[in-house]
C-alpha cells in the first residue's frame, strides 16, 4: 500500500471512529432524555433493563448474534466500522449516563429534555453519514434487512425488511420494558421523530457534508 492509500484509509478509519462515537454519544442522550429511542436502542434498553444486565454489554452480545448471520450471507458489508460500531456504541451510550451521574449533573426538565432530543437527532444523523460515507463496513442490525432480502430472494424488499424490523425491535422493547414500567421512556417522540427523519437528515448531511469532506480530502492527496 502506498502512502496515498494509506493516507486515504487512516482518514476513513478516523471517519468511521468519530462517526461511531458520535452515535454513541447521541444513544446516550436519547436514553437521558427518555423520549424514546431507535428501535435497535430501544429494545435492547427494555431487555438489558429487564434482565439487570449492562446496556453495552447486551448491545454487544445482541450485535454478535446479529453479525454471524452477516457473515453468513452479507460478508461484504463487514468491515472495520462493523466491528468498531458493535463494542463502542452501547459502551459509549453507557459512559455518557456514567458521566453525568457521576457529577450529578440534572437533566429531567422539559426544555433540557427536549434540547437533549433534538441534539440526539442531530449527532445520530450527522454521525451515521460520516460513518456511512466513510465505506468501511456496515453495522449488523444495518445489514440485517439486506440478509432478509437475500433470504427472501427478494420478495421482501430491503426497505420493507427495515420496517418489519424495526416494528418487531419496537415490539420487544415495549414488552420488555412494560414489565419494569420504563415502555414510554424507550418508546416515545423520540421513536417516531427518528422512524421519519433519520433516512433523509442523513442523506442531507451525506450530499452536503461528508461524502464532499472525503471526497475533497481524497482530492487534495492526489
Amino acid at each position: 500500500m502506498n502512502n496515498k492509500n494509506l493516507s486515504a484509509c487512516l482518514i476513513r478509519g478516523l471517519a468511521v471512529v468519530i462517526g461511531i462515537f458520535m452515535v454513541g454519544i447521541a444513544v446516550g442522550l436519547f436514553k437521558i432524555a427518555a423520549m424514546g429511542a431507535d428501535p435497535f436502542t430501544a429494545m435492547n434498553t427494555g431487555i438489558s433493563s429487564r434482565i439487570g444486565m449492562q446496556f453495552g454489554t447486551l448491545q454487544l452480545i445482541v450485535n454478535a448474534i446479529v453479525l454471524v448471520f452477516v457473515f453468513l450471507f452479507k460478508r461484504q458489508f463487514i468491515g472495520f466500522g462493523t466491528i468498531f460500531n458493535m463494542v463502542f456504541v452501547g459502551y459509549t451510550a453507557d459512559f455518557v449516563m456514567w458521566l453525568l451521574a457521576k457529577y450529578q449533573i440534572a437533566l429531567d426538565t422539559w426544555p433540557l429534555r427536549i434540547f437533549l432530543l433534538i441534539a440526539a437527532v442531530l449527532l445520530i444523523c450527522i454521525g451515521d453519514a460520516l460513518y456511512i460515507s466513510a465505506d468501511m463496513g456496515m453495522s449488523p442490525y444495518d445489514a440485517a434487512g439486506y440478509i432478509v432480502e437475500t433470504l427472501t430472494k427478494g420478495s421482501i424488499q430491503f426497505r420493507i425488511a427495515r420496517i418489519i424490523l424495526d416494528i418487531i425491535c419496537v415490539a420487544i422493547g415495549f414488552i420488555t420494558g412494560m414489565q419494569i414500567g420504563i415502555q414510554w421512556k424507550i418508546i416515545g417522540i423520540g421513536t417516531v421523530i427518528l422512524a421519519f427523519c433519520t433516512g433523509p437528515l442523513i442523506q442531507f448531511f451525506r450530499v452536503h457534508w461528508s461524502d464532499k469532506l472525503l471526497r475533497t480530502y481524497q482530492a487534495t492527496k492526489n
